[in-house]
């Protein structure tokens, strides 16, 4: 009789760390950001190829989030300038976006002045990047993080001469 409860003990037992195990190893997905904090958006690279201009950039932030590049070209259409709005989303670490700039800037003898911005807005982001960064950009944090109408935005900006 003795046997018998200390197995059912000892198999009870071995059920419970089971279980307990299984939970350490079948964390889902979502709880693996549960203390990660995201800061980094940096425009690394900008190139002119023809009149298409390359912007390249490194970030922390999680895959399938979406940016929103602001091209601003000064002394363009008769002094006004002239503003491009492109959304790109993020692959693992990084962004790549390609816009063809107006034929009438690259034929232009003046000096070439751009001014990027890359703005991550979370209440523009899809439901499972919302839930890593917080609706309202919670997990956001570091000097490139501002705060706008109650949530918290990223930005980047970077001006170039070409």
């Amino acid at each position: 009789m003795l046997k018998r409860l200390y197995s059912t003990k000892r198999g009870l037992l071995s059920i419970f760390l089971l279980c307990m195990l299984s939970l350490l190893f079948f964390i889902p997905p979502t709880s693996l950001y549960a203390d990660q904090l995201f800061g980094k958006l940096d425009i690394n690279e900008v190139s002119l190829k023809g009149h298409k201009l390359h912007i390249r950039g490194e970030t922390d932030l999680p895959p399938g989030s979406t940016l929103n590049i602001k091209v601003s070209i000064p002394k363009l259409d008769n002094g006004k300038g002239k503003d491009h709005d492109v959304k790109v989303n993020i692959t693992p670490g990084n962004f790549f976006i390609m816009i063809d700039l107006p034929k009438e800037w690259k034929n232009n003898d003046w000096v070439k002045f751009l001014k990027l911005k890359a703005v991550f807005d979370p209440w523009e982001q899809p439901k499972n990047v919302k839930v890593k960064v917080g609706k309202n950009g919670e997990k956001l944090s570091g000097p490139k993080v501002k705060v706008e109408k109650g949530k918290k935005i990223m930005i980047s900006i970077k001006n170039v001469i070409f």
